[in-house]
């Protein structure tokens, strides 16, 4: 499988919305936040990968 670099930049920038997040849910508490972080980054990933 070749990865462009903006396939790269894709899941760092997925990855970041993952682990933002995560962060939100920890200070928050709300399940919302950390579902909505988990399917930006599969999003990501079937877009930019597939």
């Amino acid at each position: 499988m070749k990865i462009s670099p903006y396939q790269i930049v894709a899941v760092l920038g997925s990855l970041l919305l993952m682990v933002s997040g995560l962060l939100r849910f920890s200070g928050s508490g709300n399940p919302k936040e950390l579902l909505i972080g988990i399917l930006y980054f599969f999003a990501n990933l079937i877009i930019f990968c597939f």
